[in-house]
């Protein structure tokens, strides 16, 4: 659990306009992770057996996502390729959702956000209707204003 805490703290670190110092602290960071988690997915596979690895979901869940971590681990395959799929990074702080197997408290958080999803949805159409009602109410009054001293275009209804 410290691990994926860890990890995902380093993929938090990373932004637009880094310096070339903590680029390279992120990419070691990112090898040592994904070389961690690679180990992590052989060894439970050596102890299960890979009949009963295979047979547990969240097992596969790690997997894929270890598959995928060693796909997108060098950036010379990345800036080859004419599609972008750096942003499939992002995937990797699925790693996340490994805690809710462990944490009784989050898994019982989860099952009574799950219970109330319908009525959120319920709450959510009610207040979409309402922004509808009253964006159509808007441009019904206010569609034909002129732009003069008085009003600019940068006025938000």
């Amino acid at each position: 659990m410290l691990a994926i805490l860890c990890n995902t703290v380093f993929l938090c670190i990373d932004n637009y306009d880094k310096s070339e110092k903590l680029s390279q602290v992120l990419k070691i960071a990112n090898i040592f992770f994904v070389s961690f988690f690679t180990v992590e997915c052989f060894l439970k596979c050596i102890a299960y057996g890979f009949t009963y690895y295979w047979h547990v979901n969240w097992n596969k869940f790690d997997l894929f996502i270890v598959l995928l971590s060693l796909l997108l681990i060098d950036d010379s395959i990345l800036s080859q390729s004419s599609v972008n799929i750096t942003c499939l990074r992002v995937l990797r702080v699925a790693r996340l959702l490994r805690m809710i197997k462990s944490s009784e408290g989050l898994r019982s958080l989860l099952k009574a956000l799950y219970l109330s999803l319908e009525n959120i949805l319920t709450t959510a159409s009610l207040l979409l209707l309402l922004f509808f009602t009253f964006t159509v109410a808007g441009i019904s009054l206010f569609g034909n204003m002129t732009f003069d001293n008085t009003f600019s275009p940068n006025v938000n209804f």
